[in-house]
């Protein structure tokens, strides 16, 4: 026999037996710990909660996706954020512990000593036809954990003590502290705030994506005051439940007489109310309001009483004209000259008919924008004679198009916005819309900046010339006069028969180039009528510069008089033989002082 090698054979058997048992003894590290529960949360469709041996409350839903509702002690829309935490983490229990019957009888304790004997709550699931019953008790020693037993099972386990802290103490815990929860339940396109003489009615119009005043004027609301006031209203928190009695003495609370009442509507039926009552005593900051739904009363945010007593009137929208957004493709203006802004490509606009030109990109921007936040107060809501405004017919029209390809695959123009002006009164335009009766007043100072000709849209570039094809320049300020002459070392002087002093020549080289690239901010006047119109005269201050350009000499001359609404100089400037006043820009104007008035003549 050969011993050495069974003496191998024997060690091997021992240490395999061994793997083997150590194996059975060791968790597998990738297995997870065992749940104390089987059911789902999405099962669950009752919950019922005792405190010792008091019925507390029981929530209930039809099914997973229904809303929770409170049926004991009351019926009432449920908290649905706090059962669901409950559930999740009742679901994901693993236990921290577990004492065995066993156990309980070698160390000769109870379950009263645990607190299970009454235990201190009972939480009963009932889930797919069946019932989970958990009893919580004591807290450990140390007070992370509480003990706690399930029904039909020996032992005591011990659980995250964070379960037994969100149960809820009282009913209120799991009501819907939200004060229009249910209103997510029902349908409704309108509001009505009835407040004495300040009330309002406000519908959504869907077809047409706006809101609609309908009370006690029809008028456009305003998105962007209705939304805020909405999301105000349906965000209210109950911060206290005060009565669910329905014979409650409603004067104590100021709700005999409500401040205000607040009535969700679907078409014509109020489908949920709330009332707002007065202050307690103690909290100028809170009110009692009373959901009809429930008869209940509860602490709300003054907050919420303030926002509903808007008035009619701070609710309108007083925009005169709004469109699709990136869906122009012409605009038509029909008043003291006809023409029509055309959208090209390459997000180029044309503008007239004969000769067409290329609109100023920036002239364009500023036009939409200004008719984008076009404004007016109302001079009158309901007007039959229009002529009495100077409106009929208008003044002047903007009429704002898209193109729409019918099915035969032909292109038109459909008006999606359209704005009439009329006549003038002191500093307001009158205005309105064709699908309106009412009569805006506009500040005259936002009428002007709309075109009136189609010149006024055109390419802003003055003149375009190089500062090296410049070799005289004269100057007038103040009624003196001096010219400038470019020497041929390009260096400058004082021509003979003048008197001042050069400065930098650089820095006067760089006021060369920036004239000749001059930009108007604004066309304001064409034609030589104009000059008086803008207070130019034989002594206003007037820069001419001659040109070299080829073998031909050119003179660019630009004048300055007083300064616009926008508080920049006026400028006039002599162009292909046409005269043309605009707005001069504030920084050249400055450069322009700076090297040519205040140097050359101090």
């Amino acid at each position: 026999m050969n011993w050495k090698s069974t003496w191998i054979l024997l060690g091997l058997c021992v240490v395999l037996a061994l793997v083997v048992l150590f194996d059975r003894r060791t968790p597998d590290a990738n297995r997870p710990p065992p749940r104390l529960f089987t059911f789902r949360v999405n099962a669950v469709t009752n919950i019922q909660l005792r405190l010792t041996n008091q019925l507390l409350l029981r929530v209930e839903r039809a099914r997973a996706d229904a809303p929770w509702n409170m049926t004991v002690p009351l019926s009432y829309p449920a908290q649905p954020f706090k059962i669901e935490w409950l559930l999740q983490a009742l679901e994901q229990t693993v236990p921290q512990t577990e004492i065995s019957p066993e156990e309980l009888k070698a160390g000769k304790r109870t379950v009263a000593e645990f607190g299970l004997d009454i235990p201190h709550a009972t939480l009963t699931l009932l889930h797919d036809g069946q019932r989970t019953e958990v009893m919580f008790g004591a807290r450990t020693p140390v007070g992370d954990g509480v003990y706690a037993q399930v029904l039909n099972l020996p032992d005591i386990y011990v659980l995250n003590s964070e379960l037994a802290s969100r149960l809820p103490k009282t009913h209120h815990d799991w009501r819907a502290n939200s004060l229009f929860l249910t209103a997510s339940s029902y349908s409704f396109n309108g509001v009505e705030v009835r407040a004495g003489g300040r009330g309002f009615a406000l519908v959504a119009d869907t077809a047409n994506n706006r809101y609609l005043l309908t009370r006690p004027t029809l008028a456009r609301a305003d998105p962007a005051k209705v939304v805020p006031l909405l999301r105000k209203i349906l965000d209210t928190q109950v911060q206290q439940f005060i009565s669910d009695s329905p014979r409650v003495d409603l004067e104590q609370y100021g709700l005999q007489s409500p401040e205000v009442e607040l009535a969700l509507m679907n078409n014509t039926n109020e489908v949920f109310v709330v009332q707002f009552g007065r202050s307690p005593n103690n909290d100028p900051t809170a009110v009692y309001a009373r959901r009809l739904a429930h008869t209940n009363i509860v602490l709300v945010p003054r907050d919420t009483l303030t926002a509903l007593q808007i008035s009619h009137a701070d609710l309108r929208d007083l925009h005169l004209i709004t469109w699709p957004t990136n869906s122009l493709s012409a605009i038509e203006v029909v008043g003291q000259e006809n023409f029509t802004l055309r959208r090209g490509t390459n997000g180029m606009w044309l503008v007239g008919d004969n000769p067409v030109l290329v609109a100023d990109t920036n002239a364009v921007r500023e036009f939409l924008d200004v008719l984008s936040r076009l404004e007016g107060t109302v001079e009158k809501d309901v007007v039959t004679d229009f002529a009495t405004y100077n409106l009929n017919p208008p003044a002047r029209q903007y009429l704002l198009t898209t193109a729409v390809t019918n099915s035969s695959g032909l292109v038109s123009n459909r008006v999606v916005a359209e704005l009439q002006l009329g006549g003038r009164h002191e500093e307001k335009v009158f205005a309105r819309r064709p699908d309106e009766a009412t009569v805006y007043g506009v500040p005259a100072r936002e009428a002007v900046k709309l075109p009136r000709q189609a010149w006024q849209l055109q390419d802003r570039s003055v003149w375009t010339f190089s500062s090296n094809q410049v070799y005289r320049v004269a100057v007038r300020h103040g009624g003196r006069s001096v010219t400038l002459q470019r020497k041929p070392d390009n260096t400058w002087s004082i021509a003979e028969g003048s008197s001042g002093v050069v400065g930098n020549y650089q820095a006067l080289d760089h006021t060369m180039e920036r004239l000749g690239e001059l930009r108007a901010n604004v066309w304001l006047a064409r034609g030589e009528e104009a000059r008086a119109d803008f207070g130019f005269d034989e002594q206003a201050d007037r820069i001419a510069l001659d040109l070299k350009i080829g073998d031909r000499s050119v003179t660019r001359i630009l004048e300055f008089a007083g300064r616009s609404p926008n508080s920049l100089p006026y400028a006039l400037a002599v162009v292909d033989g046409q005269t043309w006043v605009f707005e001069f820009p504030a920084d050249l104007h400055f450069e322009v002082i700076s090297q040519l008035f205040s140097r050359l003549f101090r």
